[in-house]
């Protein structure tokens, strides 16, 4: 079976959040559906329910069983955004690049575990994975407090929602400024696996390999 064939100009790089689940380097923001937050109130009063029934009644029965219903709503939705989504950014990148997320340690975060779990990223983010021709992961370490356009550090809390930058005076969403660093790290590490592989094969290899990744280069 052939490898793919992957255009380089249409690549991006996605960071993913609470308040926007996806904001891209192309500027495009889908809000997060936190369907489990919307849902949340219907699911508390289900579960009192629950609780308030005698154990082994088939009041019990059909008051677990209206619980699942909605637990299955909620899982079917976020399946649903997840697909489609990912198949949008499938159907229009080659190559994606997104943070190398250490879930496990964000959910150690009280305030926000509920939300991180609700978001669901992981999933989508292998939903995305199988979807598109080919997809990188890149450290996290800094995405936010970078500035992209001159990689001057700008230290914000969650609250700020804008990146400012008092050395090139940039003002740009905090999270559109995150998936631009994304893209640029993202792009160094394939130039560099890139160049790496060159060098081992022939040099009218490497002129064949040049000239069909030169409009790659142009984004490095």
């Amino acid at each position: 079976m052939n490898p793919p064939k992957i255009n380089f100009t249409k690549v991006i790089g996605i960071d993913v959040g609470i308040k926007s689940f996806a904001y891209d380097s192309d500027e495009h923001n889908t809000p997060n559906p936190l369907n489990l937050k919307k849902m949340l109130k219907p699911l508390v009063r289900a579960q009192r329910k629950v609780s308030r029934r005698k154990k082994g009644s088939n009041n019990r029965l059909k008051t677990i069983q209206h619980l699942q219903r909605i637990h299955e709503r909620i899982v079917n939705r976020r399946k649903d955004f997840q697909h489609k989504l990912s198949s949008t950014y499938a159907n229009h990148y080659d190559v994606i690049f997104v943070e190398d997320l250490q879930l496990a340690n964000m959910i150690k975060n009280h305030k926000l575990a509920r939300s991180i779990m609700d978001s669901s990223w992981g999933a989508f983010l292998q939903k995305l994975e199988y979807k598109c021709k080919m997809m990188l992961k890149v450290p996290a370490r800094d995405t936010t407090i970078n500035c992209s356009r001159c990689d001057n550090k700008v230290p914000k809390s969650l609250a700020v929602r804008i990146h400012r930058c008092d050395k090139c005076n940039l003002i740009i969403d905090r999270d559109y400024n995150a998936s631009i660093n994304i893209l640029q790290k993202g792009l160094k590490i394939f130039s560099q696996k890139l160049l790496q592989e060159l060098r081992k094969v022939t040099p009218v290899e490497i002129s064949r390999s040049v000239k069909q990744e030169a409009q790659f280069f142009r984004y490095v």
